[in-house]
């Protein structure tokens, strides 16, 4: 190394002269000292304004952003689960028969007559259990008639209806206090949460009266080809192409309603609760064949009397995950309802779970867990349970359900038609009559037009084509990206490129190898100097052996 670069200042006026970024070598080499100023000036500005660029690049790639890729493709496609329930929850004739302990909370609510449950207890006592055995706060709070106008500031429990004094013209509303609908149904809800599953089913609506007709895909289908569950508003629900472990989903190779599910469904007006059902048809949902179905949440109704039509559209979604955006295959998550991850599952899971944490006792509107209270419907269980959905939405309460990285979403365009028509009905009818005696519509109602369309509807459910649209993500900037787009702006600003940026990394290495040099010849240095002793004089053998002579020849 000469003496030219054989020194920190010397390596650098090197690099500056002979390196090939843009700008450097004019503030060095110039003799002008405004022209060394500008240059100079002009390098760190076009260097800061890079910094800041890089930042912003690095901070968009930390990001993780996406992109969002939108295909329409064709196949063959899976054809979708499809729920249905009765809008009414349970048989009335049923209700009447249940025994003294179940049967007079229904009573004390006003869901059973009394004459009717009392002339029926000593028919059915002790035929089948009842209660599930959990701490019962409903059957408690029902055991005796509420006859007083239910308020916010009392602990009974609400009735379906107020007393005979109240009058609706001068009733003083509040905001605050639930609506009597709200009441009746939370209060029903309470008092069937109370019954066991098989009791339940048992005054249920059954599939081999509410499915009177079933055929897909142009051949017959009947209730057998029915899953069923209980779900806490609706009661028995029964699921067509439900995924298992012993079955496959079936598929759809076709478009069009003759390719698709048709059903005709006997809703069993005769059998509505009176106090309490509304509205009359079906509640049909239709989801991924492996995940829970909610009624509740989802869905739409179908009228009697009606075709109700629904042409679906398939729309697949696939997210990254990870780094790139918040979901979740379900690993590690335990829900309150079987099959797949869903968002929904796992927010009821959550909230019923705030619910018992925070009021000690669950909502009966949601699946109860094991050796769990029931809420009864008091005015403290009933502003807990607002105060837990308040929190809950407002973060308060956190409910860590991220979106499933997998999911499919159904578009529905739905269409009623009215059915049968003038020249079907009796054809309909002969199909309809020549059913098992117990197994549908009695001869009354077939007999009786206006009854048979009050309580049969029809229901299709198919694809309106067999294309789909396919909903995904993919990364939005990697690596590559963004070295592409710094060394794009480094070549911009700076004048350099990977080659010069080699360049910066010699001189550090030269700079380096300068520093170690310097360090090594100060240690060299240091080792080599001589440390100065003063002399010791030596006395010789005589000097020792006459010490007197000695002496005095110094003197």
């Amino acid at each position: 190394m000469d003496e030219k670069t054989g020194s920190i200042l010397g390596t650098l006026r090197d690099y500056g002269e002979n390196t090939s970024a843009h700008g450097i070598p004019r503030a060095v080499t110039t003799t002008s000292v405004p022209r060394r100023l500008f240059w100079t000036c002009l390098f760190l500005a076009s260097f800061s304004y890079f910094c800041s660029q890089a930042y912003d690049l690095v901070n968009k790639y930390i990001d993780y952003p996406v992109t969002t890729d939108i295909k329409i493709q064709w196949s063959e496609l899976e054809f979708p689960a499809v729920t249905v329930c009765n809008a009414n929850p349970l048989r009335f004739s049923m209700l009447q028969r249940l025994g003294d302990e179940a049967g007079l909370g229904f009573q004390n609510a006003g869901f059973i007559p009394r004459q009717a449950q009392n002339a029926q207890s000593n028919i059915n006592r002790g035929e089948m259990p009842i209660f599930n055995g959990r701490p019962n706060q409903q059957a408690q709070a029902t055991t005796t008639p509420t006859t007083a106008v239910p308020t916010t500031t009392t602990e009974e429990t609400t009735t379906p209806g107020y007393s005979s004094t109240a009058d609706y013209e001068d009733y003083d509303y509040d905001y605050d206090d639930p609506h009597e609908d709200f009441r009746t149904v939370n209060t029903f809800v309470g008092l069937i949460a109370n019954l066991n599953t098989s009791t339940r089913q048992a005054i249920g609506h059954q599939a081999r009266d509410f499915i009177q007709e079933c055929q897909f895909n142009g051949k017959a289908c009947s209730p057998k080809n029915f899953s069923v569950f209980t779900d806490p508003t609706y009661g028995n629900c029964f699921t067509f192409n439900k995924a298992s472990s012993n079955a496959t989903p079936h598929s759809a190779t076709s478009a069009g309603p003759l390719n698709g599910l048709s059903l005709i469904l006997y809703i069993e007006q005769e059998e509505y609760i009176p106090s309490l059902t509304e509205k009359a048809g079906a509640r049909v949902v239709v989801h991924s064949p492996s995940r829970w179905p909610f009624p509740e949440f989802e869905g739409f109704d179908a009228a009697p009397g009606f075709l109700t039509s629904a042409g679906l559209r398939l729309t697949s979604i696939t997210r990254l995950g990870e780094r790139y955006s918040e979901c979740t295959d379900g690993e590690g998550y335990e829900l309150l309802y079987p099959g797949t991850y869903t968002q929904t599952n796992c927010l009821v899971t959550c909230y019923q779970g705030h619910m018992v944490s925070e009021c000690g006792c669950a909502d009966p509107s949601q699946k109860v867990p094991d050796n769990t209270t029931i809420c009864a419907v008091t005015s403290t269980n009933v502003a807990c349970k607002e105060r837990v959905t308040r929190q809950i939405a407002t973060g308060v309460l956190s409910c860590a359900c991220p979106a499933s990285c997998s999911d499919k979403v159904y578009g529905k365009a739905i269409g009623l038609s009215e059915w049968p028509a003038d020249s079907y009905l009796s054809k309909l009818l002969g199909k309809l009559g020549t059913k098992r005696a117990g197994r549908g519509p009695g001869a009354a109602v077939l007999a009786d037009t206006d009854r048979f369309r009050r309580n049969l509807l029809k229901l299709n459910i198919y694809y309106e084509a067999l294309n789909y649209e396919q909903i995904s993500e993919s990364p939005g900037y990697e690596v590559e990206n963004l070295l592409g787009d710094l060394g794009g702006q480094l070549g911009l600003w700076v004048g350099m490129s990977l080659l010069s940026a080699m360049e910066v990394v010699e001189i550090f290495a030269d700079l380096f190898a300068i520093l170690c040099k310097k360090i090594s010849s100060k240690e060299m240095k240091s080792s080599n100097k001589k440390v100065e002793v003063a002399p010791i004089h030596k006395k010789s053998v005589f000097e020792l052996e006459n010490p007197a002579l000695t002496a005095n020849g110094k003197t």
